[in-house]
């Protein structure tokens, strides 16, 4: 069943990978006027959408989010997300309304185009194989929080090997939520993983549909909540949307 339609995924991921490098070198020249300044978060937040609205145009990804209105109009909040798909990340640039900033795997530092928003300082690089450079992407975050930034995390820290099951949370945006008293928004990627699974598997799902997410009432969350049951709440709040 693998192989039927294989062709036509290899050159929709083909296809996919020459719109992703060609918005993006046309719009470079804005990522670097954006990236300077004191309001260079909110001019960032602009271009990502930007360049997200095209991608998903060009590729024939068209978006159904169920629960926009559960992103709150003011203040900051903490993003909690599954992750089973490549568009995942530019959805999340997509569909949150305010600035944010994304905390993402350090391997994304070695992504062309994407990369410069890690390497100024707009989203948050984290590498969790060295523990000094984990503590100053946590401080980072904190800072962020400080800012009154939001973050947008997934907290299974990576893609699973089987989607749609979720791998198990770990507990480092939980702590980030507590500590800073900030609700926690859980969204579900219902099917992204069906429209476009792992990049470098060329045979793999990738083709052009729709992406249905649902944005999940917030999560209150104080300083006195309980990490555990914080965590278990939001992995069965997203679960639930699978």
């Amino acid at each position: 069943m693998r192989w039927i339609g294989a062709p036509f995924r290899f050159l929709y991921k083909l296809y996919f990978g020459m719109v992703y490098l060609t918005t993006g070198l046309l719009l470079y020249p804005y990522f670097l006027i954006a990236l300077r300044g004191s309001n260079k978060f909110e001019k960032a937040v602009k271009v990502k959408k930007v360049w997200s609205v095209a991608i998903c145009f060009l590729c024939g990804i068209r978006v159904r989010v169920i629960g926009a209105e559960n992103f709150p109009n003011e203040g900051s909040f903490i993003v909690c997300a599954n992750h089973a798909s490549y568009l995942d990340i530019i959805l999340m640039y997509r569909i949150i309304p305010s600035d944010f900033a994304f905390l993402g795997k350090a391997e994304v530092l070695k992504w062309p185009i994407i990369n410069i928003f890690f390497k100024k300082g707009i989203d948050i690089p984290v590498d969790r194989t060295n523990r000094k450079a984990a503590s100053e992407s946590l401080l980072k975050a904190k800072e962020a929080l400080r800012q009154e930034r939001s973050l947008a995390i997934f907290p299974e820290g990576t893609m699973g090997p089987q989607p749609p099951k979720m791998l198990r949370f770990k507990n480092g945006a939980f702590s980030l939520a507590m500590e800073f008293s900030t609700n926690i928004i859980p969204i579900t990627f219902s099917n992204n993983y069906k429209l476009f699974y792992d990049h470098t598997d060329f045979f793999g799902p990738g083709r052009p549909g729709v992406a249905k997410i649902i944005v999940h009432p917030a999560i209150e969350v104080t300083s006195k909540s309980d990490l555990v049951s914080l965590r278990n709440e939001t992995y069965q709040i997203i679960k639930s949307g699978l």
